[in-house]
């Protein structure tokens, strides 16, 4: 049984991206999304909510439009240098919304996934969404979790909100086949 019909989204393919975007000046605040989404675990609603005065903070809190929950929120040191690579704009220098269009509004959900399929088409066989950038998050945390001999499940069943590990660990993508690889690793 699947939570959501996408995948995760690697952490360095979308890093790479992001970085890319930003660099190339092609869609800059895009960049800065991805960077932001695969960084802070935010659903897609409260992420198009961040304001470059917010980032400036570094510590923050968002109202959850799902649950009314307030969260607080860290940019890191990936996110803190991806703004710090974002050209300067009346935007960025009046502290404003992060994640706008040309057009001045800020992203949909909607235009957000477009822009996803757009960017990351050459990732095979995944089905990408704005999802992704939040599962990706819990992915790497929990990567990097296990490469260290620690159980990471509890904080982000927690961060997620949910009501079990399981649910979780299906979240994030662990599958049956990463549990069944636990016997080849006993040898």
């Amino acid at each position: 049984m699947q939570i959501s019909g996408s995948d995760y989204l690697d952490y360095d393919i979308a890093m790479e991206v992001a970085n890319g975007l930003i660099e190339s000046r092609e869609n800059a605040n895009f960049g800065l999304l991805v960077a932001c989404g695969v960084n802070m675990g935010l659903r897609i609603s409260d992420l198009l909510t961040i304001s470059y005065e917010d980032l400036q903070k570094k510590t923050f809190v968002v109202k959850e439009k799902k649950t009314g929950k307030k969260r607080k929120v860290v940019a890191n040191s990936a996110v803190l240098e991806a703004v710090g690579k974002m050209p300067d704009t009346a935007q960025k220098e009046l502290g404003g919304k992060c994640f706008t269009s040309n057009k001045g509004t800020v992203y949909s959900p909607q235009h957000v996934n477009r822009l996803l399929k757009k960017y990351f088409d050459d990732v095979e066989g995944l089905k990408i969404s704005s999802h992704s950038m939040r599962k990706g998050f819990g992915r790497r945390y929990y990567d990097k979790k296990e490469a260290e001999g620690k159980d990471g499940i509890p904080k982000l069943q927690m961060q997620f909100n949910h009501s079990t590990p399981f649910v979780t660990l299906r979240y994030i993508g662990v599958t049956q086949k990463d549990s069944d690889d636990m016997y080849d690793d006993v040898l």
